[in-house]
């Protein structure tokens, strides 16, 4: 298993360009993370047909990095699909789109996201959820028998009806709950429904082993008001033995914001 610098492994949320050796941009950050000593990258890639996976590989490889979950969003919007939709036929295709995504998954060694894809707010929330058990009642065999991780993402109320704080995610999933259909914290949606992080990261720590960290404001983790050195004490007490992945949107631009957030969470995250 590949060494990490940190106490925790630490991973970062990217889009991945479909000609990702000639992006010098992507080629450019990806050395950055590199430098940083980062140990994966999350990556949100919209038509992972067009993704040569040995390709891929060794292009990670080459920077030190490994693939360590594929992050579905970006596939979700382009063929406009949700698990919990009400119409059936948006949802199956969801759900197939879902199986093709962890057929990738599976031999590229990675888990799969489901955040955006859950879908988003709805007037009926009771049915949405029903939907999505729906839903998910298919893909969860299919994840356990590739052997592949499904996250299913605990995001806040405003983004989706599906989902929204750790109690109401396990409730989602506590009828596949095992070592690859777990739920995936995330400190930005935390922030929103949580009455206390901390007791919901403590209560349901046996359902993660990954844990999204992005700022109040949705920029890397130092960019806003959340206090992240009390959140990694709390999780070193805790001992978690689990991984930390950033994500969130960009303030000024990638460089710039990965560099203020590493010297914020460099010295929080020494062994």
């Amino acid at each position: 298993m590949k060494e990490h610098k940190y106490s925790y492994p630490l991973s970062i949320q990217l889009t991945l360009p479909e000609n990702f050796r000639k992006d010098e941009e992507f080629k450019k950050n990806i050395s950055l993370l590199q430098n940083y000593g980062f140990f994966g990258v999350e990556l949100n890639i919209a038509r992972p047909e067009l993704i040569d996976k040995e390709n891929l590989n060794a292009f990670l490889k080459e920077y030190g990095l490994k693939f360590t979950m594929f992050a579905s969003g970006a596939a979700a919007k382009a063929f406009n699909l949700s698990l919990s939709h009400n119409n059936p036929e948006i949802r199956q295709a969801a759900v197939q789109k879902c199986i093709e995504i962890i057929d990738f998954s599976a031999k590229m060694e990675a888990g799969v996201i489901l955040g955006f894809f859950k879908g988003g707010p709805s007037r009926n929330a009771d049915r949405t959820r029903e939907f999505f058990s729906e839903s998910l009642e298919q893909i969860a065999p299919y994840a356990w028998n590739k052997k592949v991780p499904l996250l299913v993402e605990a995001t806040n109320r405003y983004e989706s009806a599906v989902a929204n704080s750790l109690e109401d995610t396990y409730e989602l999933i506590r009828d596949w709950e095992n070592r690859y259909i777990r739920l995936l914290p995330d400190t930005f949606h935390m922030n929103i429904e949580e009455s206390n992080m901390y007791e919901a990261l403590k209560r349901y720590a046996h359902c993660y082993e990954s844990l999204h960290i992005s700022d109040n404001n949705r920029y890397f983790p130092g960019l806003g008001a959340i206090d992240f050195a009390q959140i990694i004490r709390f999780l070193k007490k805790m001992d978690y033995k689990g991984g930390l992945a950033i994500e969130g949107n960009i303030k000024n631009n990638f460089i710039e914001d990965l560099e203020a957030s590493m010297n914020y969470l460099t010295p929080l995250l020494s062994p």
